[in-house]
């Protein structure tokens, strides 16, 4: 790079040393976890036997092995060694990417190289790097942030508890008669909430809607309300299949998706051919989501995505016979 041909041509010999000796310091990895399998492996130079025995905080995602004070400390070392060795001064955007960047590598260096825990790590601390929340780590801190005050006495939770009874087929008039608010109230909370949404650059109330959404049903001035019968019988045993089969859920991801391709309501099919209605599906939906997230794995990922597509193509093909056939069938080439 153009800075150091110049320190070497002003003699500055010792500058390019300097900065390495800092690169090498900042990735000196903390002693790593010891199994007794390690004194038999030391043999095998694998990448991926390199893991070790890993454990690893389930809040921040930081490696046990570690403090998160000596990682930050390492990472910002990284990081201006990194701002050291740019030819010219980054941008404010620049600066941020190669804060991220010396994060990312230290933390691969620091756990194994294990790039399903990044993406973890980075789910779980993306409000930090990136200024977004993500579902299923519980980064939103509601306490002393204005966004988050009830309005006219209706809270984040009791508003995604509404939304969720009302998607139930619960009358509107019950639901606010158990909340003790005036439909004029409601009317007006129905149209800040969203907007105070739309404030959130960070996206967090949405997030924490999302969380709040899928334990709505338990919310306690409405969780003994009774929603809509189910159109289908068996409708509980299929929404208690949803929630523990993933197989199951999946399936009926790929035939809802299906069923909006054939011009059909995909939520309604699902109420009236297995009993599960559009709020209680998205409440699972979240559940699902949300573990996935904490147990980030690529290949179960994948193997589930191809799982969905397998079944939206059989039901594809399931509708289009009921159809008379797809459009493209008519044409004669």
């Amino acid at each position: 790079m153009f800075k150091k041909f110049l320190n070497n041509l002003l003699g500055n010999e010792d500058e390019p040393q300097k900065q390495q000796e800092q690169t090498q310091s900042a990735f000196s990895q903390p002693a790593a976890p010891h199994t007794d399998q390690d004194d038999d492996d030391d043999d095998d130079t694998s990448p991926i036997q390199d893991h070790h025995q890993y454990q690893f905080d389930p809040q921040t995602q930081h490696g046990t092995h570690y403090s998160k004070a000596a990682f930050d400390a390492a990472a910002n070392q990284h990081y201006e060694g990194l701002l050291a060795d740019q030819d010219e001064a980054p941008s404010e955007n620049e600066k941020r990417n190669l804060k991220r960047e010396a994060i990312t590598q230290l933390y691969l260096q620091w756990n194994g190289h294990n790039y399903d825990q990044l993406v973890q790590f980075e789910m779980a601390n993306s409000l930090e790097l990136t200024g977004y929340a993500t579902q299923g780590f519980n980064q939103v801190k509601e306490e002393g942030n204005p966004l988050y005050e009830p309005i006219h006495g209706i809270s984040l939770y009791d508003y995604a508890g509404i939304a969720h009874a009302m998607t139930q087929g619960i009358p509107e008039a019950t639901i606010l008669k158990a909340m003790g608010i005036e439909k004029a109230v409601w009317e007006e909370v129905n149209l800040l909430w969203p907007e105070r949404m739309k404030e959130d650059a960070s996206f967090g109330i949405m997030t924490k809607y999302g969380e709040y959404f899928a334990i709505a049903g338990e919310h306690p001035k409405l969780a003994n309300l009774k929603p809509a019968a189910a159109t289908a019988t068996g409708g509980n045993a299929n929404l208690e299949k949803l929630k523990t089969d993933r197989y199951f859920y999946e399936e009926l991801c790929g035939a809802r998706t299906a069923a909006y391709e054939y011009g059909l309501d995909g939520a309604q099919w699902i109420l009236e051919h297995f009993g599960i209605n559009l709020s209680d599906f998205q409440a699972v939906a979240m559940d699902w989501m949300t573990a996935q997230n904490q147990q980030f794995n690529s290949n179960e990922i994948h193997h589930y995505m191809d799982y969905q597509l397998q079944k939206q193509k059989e039901y594809a093909e399931r509708f289009a016979k009921e159809q008379g056939g797809n459009i493209a069938d008519d044409v004669e080439f």
